[in-house]
């Protein structure tokens, strides 16, 4: 070895090339769970088919505006499930945060309509450099769980928080639901870990994976034992622009 080489920080890069790797895996074996596209193409050509017969009049405006509502999600989704499988990734972007959140929450409230959702952006968020549609993914992600989680207890509510940090900034999202059990506390971001019976624990390795991409983290910062779950994402501003 040669002195005055530097020895590259192999870990974190081995880390990151993980990361993508199982990015890359989960997103391929998403393509092939084809029967969620199959059913919203299916309720797309159901009302092509009655604009077709003319019966036009039978949709109320805010049925169509529904419709087209879900018809841009399904774009958004196939559109970011061909980059994911090309490992078209991890490029940032200028991205504000308040947007963001405002963009997660317009998303989840097609899949969730009655769930209420507090949120609280502390003033002070400056622009962010990231992939703007990784950490979508990540807090649709987080979002969609709480809302399960939640979906136990008789007035299901979340929170979604957002505040400025030294360096970058912090997202919480938070549920009302049982907590999250003892057993699962340090295992919660582990592959095939999943408190639900019909659950096949991907959802948190995902987001661990794009947060590792992202060079930021996502953490379950619940004390054991306590009702509700709080998750935490905290993402560095990255280089100004």
């Amino acid at each position: 070895m040669s002195a005055g080489r530097p020895i590259p920080d192999q870990p974190a890069a081995d880390a990151v090339a993980r990361a993508r790797d199982r990015l890359a895996a989960v997103a391929s074996m998403a393509e092939l769970i084809g029967h969620k596209v199959r059913n919203r193409l299916a309720s797309f050509h159901a009302v092509l088919e009655l604009l077709q017969a003319g019966w036009e009049k039978n949709l109320s405006a805010e049925s169509r505006a529904s419709v087209l509502r879900q018809f841009e999600a399904f774009l958004r989704d196939f559109n970011f499930g061909l980059d994911m499988l090309r490992g078209d990734f991890g490029r940032p972007e200028p991205t504000s945060i308040p947007d963001l959140a405002a963009e997660a929450l317009a998303y989840f409230r097609i899949r969730a309509p009655k769930v209420h959702v507090q949120v609280e952006i502390e003033p002070g968020l400056k622009p962010v450099s990231t992939d703007r549609r990784l950490l979508l993914l990540v807090l649709l992600n987080l979002l969609r769980n709480a809302a399960e989680a939640a979906a136990e207890v008789p007035d299901a509510r979340l929170r979604l928080r957002a505040a400025p940090v030294p360096g970058g900034v912090r997202l919480e999202v938070e549920d009302n639901g049982p907590g999250v059990p003892a057993d699962l506390h340090g295992r919660l971001f582990v592959e095939s870990v999943t408190s639900r019976e019909d659950g096949i624990g991907l959802g948190l390795v995902l987001c661990r994976d794009a947060m590792t991409v992202l060079g930021g983290t996502v953490a379950l910062v619940s004390p054991k034992g306590a009702p509700g779950a709080c998750f935490r994402v905290e993402l560095p501003a990255g280089p100004a622009d």
